[in-house]
């Protein structure tokens, strides 16, 4: 599982688990199936759940499992990656189905120093009137994630449902990135050898 989090304090946590590739049978003919050949297009899915957390309390965890496109996924670890190396600032997760919303931004070091006392302003955009008017990089980033409840139970996007709001540095940004190519890598290859010759996954 790859876990989002950093205050262990006051610890809020975007869980994510992928579980295995997402195989379709033969009568969906207008969908990929799993007897694809190789060299022909297709797209690879994922299933996943994920969870909402603070603490040992869950605000909200999957109530059936849902999918990703693979190469999605790979975005989000090669974003995710870029925010933590300092190459982008900011980034937001859509995914083709949305079942979660991922917003990721970098504080300003004004931003920052005023934080606790005028979060809602931060998240508005509007002016801090902070002592601190530096603009330079943080090391602190805003984390925006939110579960679509909608989709969750009766398959219709609707763009909103429960959230969590959150800080994490470079380094947790990082660990969450490798963590979800680590639940990649453990899916093992779409395509394998049967135990007969030739025998589709």
């Amino acid at each position: 599982m790859a876990t989002l989090t950093h205050d262990a304090e006051y610890p809020c946590a975007f869980d994510l688990r992928l579980l295995e590739w997402e195989r379709y049978d033969t009568e969906k003919r207008d969908a990929d199936i799993e007897t694809v050949s190789l060299g022909e297009p297709y797209t690879l899915w994922v299933k996943y759940r994920m969870a909402l957390s603070v603490g040992d309390n869950v605000l909200y965890q999957s109530v059936k499992d849902t999918t990703l496109i693979l190469e999605d996924i790979r975005g989000l670890i090669e974003e995710l990656r870029q925010l933590a190396d300092g190459k982008k600032h900011r980034m937001a997760f859509d995914p083709i189905e949305p079942d979660f919303g991922l917003w990721i931004c970098r504080l300003t070091e004004s931003n920052a120093s005023v934080k606790i006392s005028s979060a809602a302003q931060i998240r508005a955009g509007l002016p801090t009137h902070a002592t601190n008017q530096s603009t330079a990089p943080s090391t602190l980033f805003d984390v925006n994630v939110w579960i679509d409840h909608p989709n969750q139970v009766d398959r219709v996007y609707g763009g909103y449902g429960p959230g969590l709001y959150f800080s994490v540095e470079a380094l947790d940004i990082e660990r969450f990135a490798s963590q979800l190519e680590t639940e990649l890598d453990g899916l093992g290859p779409y395509f394998f050898r049967g135990v007969s010759e030739g025998e589709s996954p």
